[in-house]
């Protein structure tokens, strides 16, 4: 707002007014350039980005000074500056938050939760490996509702042609033949096909098509309807306290969703018949097999509701939303979603798989063009002259390489991340390796009585556990920051020599690595990469 109204000042001043101001900023350009003879050194791109960016300031200043000069409430309207989120990325938000919440409620509730689904590499070695192996390809295999339909999308309604069912699953449809009795599974579709008959996967499953038709459809229908056009992000405050409070409806009656008096009047947010009353009805029919869907249900409303709650505090009674009269929220206007800019990413998408070697700036330029319609602007304002200097510019640009700096910035970029992961990674084998000579060096104190009699140091006690932790593979000996107190290691340690003792123990198989937590500064241990490889 600054700067605009600073511009707007410059074009309706006269050149006097600004002699002084232009003087002022040149002379602050060539003293932060270190002198005359640093500035005339300076590329001419340099120069005139530093030009722009004085131009830049100098129109900030006059705009400061213009609402300076303003009343409080011209001020107000003036800087008026209202943020708001997309009501799309909020509803998918809750649904991420929802399914983590209702992923923990089974190891909450001590229930045995959804089978893990075994990727090829995952499903060999919990078939084929040691405890620890089969352990480790648990650990880093999914479950649940969500992972099952991700994978029924890849093998139904892959977005790749040649790869997935979709055709076969036509025709499956169609014929009521089961095609696949003529084949073996592949691993994804055994996934599949055993997690259809998984009753707490099928659990997560009904709690989630419950949610997407009481809450997910109902709010679509509000947001992406056939008024969406006219509705302005800033006037669904109470759109988004209505979604809250039904959440807190069910959450405090299940039965509004699970019971035989179900009903799209009372279920469904916004009253009105469910988007699919099939699926309603099938989620009943399995419900009286399913005896955790109600708290599977009561702990997904529970996870959305608190997501609901922090990606929608824009609208809070003491926010800028909430504080904004009529007009301003009027004259604030926003969509209800990012599909604009959601839509302009996928569209540069495709452009880079129709022109591979099209550049970002030549994409954007291309873009810009269409949307603004430059080319009406170019006939109606511009004459032979000024075409003539956008040619020129235009090969400046496009000889400047300035497509390959961004390209050489990126992939240094990239090499100082890699290197980085090396070092982090560097860094933790040395501690390993240097915790493993340790242990080895360790000779074992069989003797419960002697323990009891003279436990040693800390130190000590730590280093005896941690041999036996190494033979520990089903996990007896609980985590060193789990024992804090002397009594509670020495404790922990003749109970150790006891199993071993008593030969209840056995060593990790030879093919399987042993786990040795290695303790790194926290700046090297960064997010794994997609690029990465």
């Amino acid at each position: 707002e600054r700067e605009m109204r600073g511009e707007e000042a410059i074009l309706l001043a006269s050149l006097s007014d600004l002699i002084p101001l232009i003087w002022e900023e040149t002379e602050r350009n060539i003293s932060d350039a270190g002198g005359l003879t640093g500035w005339q050194a300076l590329s001419a791109d340099e120069r005139t980005f530093r030009e722009c960016e004085a131009y830049r300031c100098m129109c900030v200043r006059l705009g400061e000074d213009i609402l300076d000069s303003l009343t409080p409430e011209q001020r107000q309207y003036a800087t008026l500056f209202i943020w708001g989120g997309c009501c799309m990325h909020k509803e998918m938000n809750s649904v991420k938050g929802g399914n983590a919440r209702m992923m923990a409620f089974w190891d909450d509730a001590g229930i045995v939760g959804p089978m893990k689904l075994f990727n090829q590499d995952n499903a060999a070695a919990a078939a084929l490996g040691g405890s620890a192996a089969r352990q480790r390809a648990g650990d880093n295999s999914q479950a649940g509702g969500v992972k099952l339909t991700s994978l029924a999308g890849a093998v139904f309604a892959n977005k790749d042609k040649k790869k997935g069912q979709q055709d076969s699953l036509q025709v499956y449809l169609q014929s009521v033949i089961g095609y696949m009795e003529k084949r073996s599974f592949t691993n994804i579709e055994q996934n599949i096909y055993l997690a259809l008959d998984d009753d707490p996967t099928i659990t997560e499953l009904c709690v989630l098509t419950l949610y997407a038709q009481a809450v997910s459809h109902p709010y679509m229908r509000l947001v992406r309807g056939p008024e969406a056009a006219e509705t302005n992000l800033l006037d669904l405050g109470p759109v988004h306290d209505k979604v809250k409070a039904h959440c807190r409806a069910v959450i405090a009656n299940p039965n509004l969703l699970i019971s035989a008096t179900t009903s799209y009047e009372t279920g469904s947010m916004d009253g009105k018949i469910w988007e699919r009353p099939d699926a309603i009805y099938a989620v009943l029919g399995y419900a009286p097999r399913l005896p955790h869907l109600r708290g599977a249900l009561v702990a997904f409303f529970e996870g959305a509701l608190d997501t609901w709650e922090r990606f929608t505090d824009e609208y809070c009674p003491e926010g800028a939303i909430a504080s904004a009269s009529i007009s301003e929220r009027r004259r604030a206007y926003m969509k209800t979603t990012n599909d604009d800019n959601e839509g302009a990413l996928g569209e540069a998408r495709r452009a880079s798989q129709h022109a591979p070697n099209m550049t970002l700036n030549q994409h954007n330029a291309r873009t810009m063009y269409c949307k603004n319609n430059t080319v009406a602007f170019i006939r109606t304002c511009l004459g032979p002259e000024d075409l003539k200097y956008l040619r020129r510019r235009a090969r400046e640009l496009d000889a400047s390489g300035v497509a390959k700096d961004q390209r050489e910035q990126q992939a240094t970029a990239y090499k100082e991340t890699v290197d980085k992961k090396r070092k982090a990674a560097s860094a933790r084998k040395a501690v390993v390796d240097a915790k493993r000579t340790r242990i080895d060096a360790v000779v074992p104190r069989l003797d419960t009585q002697s323990i009891t009699d003279n436990p040693g140091t800390n130190n000590e006690l730590d280093l005896q556990l941690e041999w036996h932790r190494r033979l520990d593979s089903d996990k007896h000996i609980p985590p060193k920051t789990k024992m804090t107190r002397k009594e509670d290691k020495v404790t922990a340690l003749v109970a150790a020599v006891k199993r071993y003792n008593e030969g209840t123990v056995h060593a990790p198989e030879a093919t399987e690595d042993v786990e040795m937590l290695a303790e790194v500064p926290d700046d090297l241990d960064e997010e794994e990469s997609d690029w990465e490889h």
